[in-house]
């Protein structure tokens, strides 16, 4: 089977799109009329439900996200240019300039297109979920898997802004806010609802996955590979994700735990994990959800990863690559070092061409998915959470069953754990986009030193940088809409 799954473009996703306008201000008449009629039908019901992982899984993809965690935090830096009159200059992608040098604006964002399309699925899931009770045609399990799919997705979407728009728990000044948790579509007084505090924010997106998880029927409502949807041990992953960045460690050692357990998925092993990441057709052997490329009618791929990470030729290939500091993690015995699509490219030194190596993820090479949860996560997860607790022995079997598997020798005791802790994921979620958002839930500055072309390369924590302004366009139509500080 190959590793895309149906996601489809149909009526059904314009209209979502067209109701999840950010603003909620530009339904045209009669848009109601014409949803409704979609949804007559169990079939116009699933379109909706695909239309909904459509969106969500291209506002996942969007390139400044993809990227934003790995680039702000120092994973990345950039390959040169291959052809023509700047051949082998280094330079800034110019849809990035603004995010990397910590100078985003809230007039020009250039994550607008992301707060904007992350509100679009969220409105999306939300239709789903006010309409599953106006209809007859669905069964009780139906129902409920529609519902449980379509919270999972709201949530995930409301986590994934609060992650780039609202500083975290750490942050030492009270009042902090979070986001607007939209859990209606049409409702006027949504409109201009506030943001809503930080922890009222995440106790929307917790209460959220918890009601799924009391919901969620043996089998996703969707035809396709299981791994491409929501279903109870994903969502159950995110809601740990989501604890470990609350600082709830109890809750997210539970659900970390409970995830390892029962899920039925084991770590990749070590003897297949290199050439796991590098199967072109099936997603690595822990996948707990990854998001499928799209596909159109003609079956024609609409986009992947591959297109931030990839290498194809000499003259075609992607603009990311490692940066040395991430490299340097990376012990001689460690797989995960040989994880790298290594090739030497033109690169203007004193007004010289010389070939230098240049280290591409052999994660997303190809056409790959986008994978959002792993087993290995909730292990860093359980580990992390454990630390917390106080309970070392806990905190060192779960952080020695990743170190282990990528060849490392398991640590029997250690002075600086929580340093280690913070390592391991770097090496083991590298290109994920996970790092940007641990330095700032741990209170840690950015240091990025091999390759950085930013004009701030070092940014301290706290800064009001750790977040991006919200786009102008949005406050200007909604009075209650508080900009961050700094923008």
């Amino acid at each position: 089977m190959m590793k895309k799954n149906r996601y489809t473009t149909s009526l059904m996703l314009l209209l979502l799109l067209q109701a999840g306008c950010s603003d909620f201000l530009e339904q045209q008449p009669g848009s109601q009329i014409s949803i409704g009629e979609q949804l007559a039908t169990r079939e116009g019901m699933l379109e909706a439900v695909a239309g909904m992982y459509s969106s969500m899984e291209t506002t996942l993809r969007f390139e400044q996200y993809t990227v934003y965690a790995d680039l702000q935090g120092g994973n990345l830096k950039f390959s040169p240019d291959a052809l023509g009159s700047n051949q082998g200059a280094l330079s800034v992608p110019p849809n990035v300039q603004q995010v990397y040098n910590f100078n985003d604006t809230a007039l020009e964002s250039e994550m607008e297109s992301f707060y904007d399309n992350s509100y679009a699925a969220i409105s999306a899931a939300n239709l789903l979920l006010e309409y599953i009770d106006k209809v007859a045609y669905l069964s009780a399990t139906d129902r409920d898997a529609i519902a449980a799919e379509a919270l999972s997705v709201r949530a995930m979407m409301h986590f994934a802004l609060l992650q780039v728009y609202a500083q975290n728990i750490k942050y030492p000044e009270a009042n902090t806010p979070g986001i607007v948790y939209k859990t209606e579509t049409l409702q006027e007084a949504l409109d201009y609802a506030p943001r809503l505090g930080l922890q009222e924010t995440y106790t929307a997106i917790t209460a959220d996955l918890e009601h799924a998880l009391s919901l969620f029927p043996d089998a996703p409502v969707l035809e396709g590979p299981g791994y491409s949807y929501f279903r109870a041990m994903s969502a159950e992953a995110l809601l740990a994700r989501v604890y470990l960045e609350q600082g709830a460690w109890e809750n997210a050692y539970t659900h970390a735990t409970q995830v390892i357990a029962t899920s039925g998925v084991t770590l990749t092993p070590k003897e297949s994990y290199l050439e796991s990441w590098e199967e072109p057709l099936q997603p690595v052997s822990e996948i707990l959800l990854e998001l499928s490329v799209s596909v159109d009618a003609d079956g024609a791929i609409g986009g992947s990863r591959s297109a931030q990470y990839g290498y194809s030729s000499a003259n075609t290939y992607a603009d990311y690559v490692a940066s040395q500091d991430l490299l340097d993690l990376y012990a001689p015995e460690d797989i995960r070092g040989a994880l790298f699509v290594v090739k030497e490219l033109s690169t203007l030194e004193n007004e010289q061409l010389v070939d230098r190596p240049y280290y591409f993820t052999g994660k997303f090479q190809g056409n790959p998915g986008n994978p959002i949860l792993r087993l290995s996560e909730q292990y860093l997860i359980a580990a992390e959470a454990a630390y917390q607790l106080n309970n070392t022995d806990a905190a060192l079997s779960n952080l020695n069953m990743i170190r282990e598997r990528g060849g490392l020798q398991a640590l029997v005791q250690i002075d600086n754990l929580e340093e280690e802790l913070f390592l391991e994921r770097r090496r083991e979620l590298a290109f994920e986009n996970q790092l940007f958002f641990d330095l700032k839930r741990m209170g840690r500055a950015v240091n990025r030193n091999d390759g950085c072309l930013a004009t701030t390369c070092i940014l301290n924590y706290p800064s009001n940088f750790f977040v991006l302004p919200i786009p102008q366009s949005n406050i200007n139509l909604n009075a209650n809409l508080i900009q961050n500080e700094g923008y």
